[in-house]
């Protein structure tokens, strides 16, 4: 049986973090899709039902991680989320409203990939 790529959105307000972190993970089977807005990330996960969310929890523009991460819960209640932050208070609340995984940063590209290896083994087989 051929395993399916999973499907992971970037929600990130820095443009090449996003560029950056979507080379990489795509390199590595994923397909990858990129939101530099909250709003935008949130349509994105209604039409393209990722597997995985990596969201920022600091945006500079728009709405922040924490209120991303509820609206995206409810569109997508399947995506799991990991949150991307160096406040870890932030990153408790973000837990307790369902993120799977915290990034604490400042994060090595390689502690990106874990989290999302990490997230990955326990989604559903295909």
């Amino acid at each position: 049986m051929v395993k399916k790529e999973r499907k992971l959105l970037i929600i990130d307000d820095e443009k090449d973090i996003c560029d950056f972190e979507k080379s990489y993970l795509e390199k590595r089977n994923f397909i990858v899709s990129i939101a530099q807005t909250g709003l935008l990330g949130i349509t994105l996960a209604k039409t393209k039902k990722p597997d995985i969310a990596i969201i920022d929890v600091h945006m500079s523009k728009g709405i922040g991680g924490i209120e991303i991460l509820q609206r995206l819960l409810k569109v997508h209640p399947k995506c799991r989320c990991i949150m991307a932050t160096w406040d870890k208070e932030k990153a408790i609340e973000a837990k307790k409203l369902g993120a799977v995984d915290i990034l604490l940063k400042p994060a090595e590209i390689e502690d990106l990939e874990k989290a999302v290896n990490r997230v990955a083994k326990k989604l559903p087989k295909n």
